[in-house]
């Protein structure tokens, strides 16, 4: 097969996200011709792609010692550089092929993704982005990149401009559909639930376009985690005000039971009314796997104890309301998001873990500071306490451990 047909047809296997691909073909052309520069480049490229920051630099020297004065050659090395987080000797690379290509595009938005990674010098990255947009004003990327600009300096309408003008050049565009959703899912209160909705939906929409993005899939749990746990907040607040009341007055009591019973079934049939149908099924999919077939379990327990609070007699309403407490509170911890791609969801999240532990510290300091408690009992309570807290923070400190 001649040299060059190889170095293409790796080119079209890196376009299509292939890097492993296009390794194995231009590793037979560098290893007979070792100063091809475009195959050099290109092998840079693939090694970054398969996170070998270490093998692209050297490759990437390699192609800058042969053609010194070839952008292309110092664009990839400005690359694996910034993945070695070496930003200084990056961005340098990067102002040095701009200084050889000023009418480039791709030279600019190098430079401003430079400057993004290294995170100190947002004014400059700006400049870099709107220059490649200024000279590329047909490139979705240059748009994409100046979006990511404009919310690294938080300037959210700014950014979702952008990201709506690379979409109307690229439609399919899934890394753009992918942030401008994400910027629904992760910048919004807990009653934006329209703008929560339509997150959702956008990040259906990258997967389509990219079913391989694993990012959109972990962020669209969260986004559906999300309104599972401000739902159970409502309910577990609402349920712990009416526990309050239960011993002084019986009828405020019931009356927020029943609360405690409507606004989270609102709240959630506001969020549904606006869901994507295909998104309705995914969430009921979402509830029947891992932890969260527990939750379902614990919000029905606390739900049908809210009803009988409703028409009890008033001397069962502290235990009702109280046990109602409780499981809404087993629901906000099983519901919480996972802590990272792949995580399957059947333990409880490292932030839910801590909530846990600080409540049985919390739990343990109260019962031993006052006389709240029977004295035949506290010291037990107190030990079980803050051996739960023991065993959350194990879990945690173990959990960190293996992620390093």
């Amino acid at each position: 097969m001649p040299q060059d047909r190889s170095v293409e047809m790796a080119r079209a296997q890196l376009l299509r996200g292939d890097p492993g691909a296009a390794a194995e073909l231009l590793g037979p052309v560098l290893a007979t011709e070792p100063d091809d520069v475009t195959a050099l480049v290109l092998m840079t490229h693939a090694q970054l792609a398969l996170k070998r920051p270490v093998l692209a630099e050297e490759t990437a020297r390699r192609a800058v010692r042969h053609a010194p004065e070839w952008p292309d050659a110092l664009s990839a090395l400005s690359r694996a550089l910034t993945a070695l987080e070496r930003h200084d000797e990056a961005i340098a690379t990067a102002r040095e092929a701009v200084r050889r290509q000023p009418e480039n595009p791709y030279r600019h938005n190098r430079l401003a993704w430079a400057y993004l990674e290294e995170g100190r010098h947002p004014v400059e990255a700006e400049h870099a982005a709107r220059e490649a947009v200024r000279h590329g004003p047909d490139e979705a990327d240059f748009r994409l990149t100046y979006a990511m600009v404009m919310k690294q300096l938080n300037l959210l309408d700014r950014a979702r401009q952008a990201l709506r003008d690379a979409l109307s050049l690229e439609p399919d565009n899934a890394v753009a559909q992918h942030e401008l959703a994400a910027l629904d899912v992760v910048h919004h209160h807990p009653f934006a639930l329209s703008r929560l909705a339509r997150g959702a939906s956008g990040l259906v929409g990258a997967l389509r376009a990219d079913p391989r993005q694993e990012a959109s899939r972990f962020l669209l749990d969260v986004a559906l985690r999300q309104f599972l746990v401000y739902t159970s907040i409502i309910l577990v607040l609402l349920a712990y005000v009416g526990w309050r009341l239960a011993e002084g007055s019986a009828g405020g009591a019931r009356i927020v039971a029943a609360l405690a019973v409507l606004t989270p079934a609102a709240y959630a049939g506001f969020f549904l009314a606006r869901l994507d149908p295909a998104l309705r099924r995914y969430l009921r999919d979402l509830l029947t796997h891992g932890r969260q077939r527990v939750a379902v379990l614990a919000a029905g327990l606390a739900l049908c104890l809210l009803l009988l609070a409703v028409v009890a007699p008033s001397g069962w309403l502290t235990a009702l309301l109280g046990t109602a407490t409780a499981a809404g509170f087993a629901v906000r911890l099983l519901t919480a998001p996972a802590d990272e791609p792949g995580d399957k969801g059947r333990g409880l999240s490292t932030y839910s873990l801590w909530l846990v532990a600080g409540v049985c510290i919390a739990v343990a300091t109260g019962l031993a500071a006052t006389d709240v408690a029977d004295a035949g009992w506290r010291p037990a309570a107190v030990a079980a306490a803050l051996a739960a807290a023991a065993g959350c923070l194990f879990v945690v400190f173990r959990r960190r451990r293996a992620g390093r």
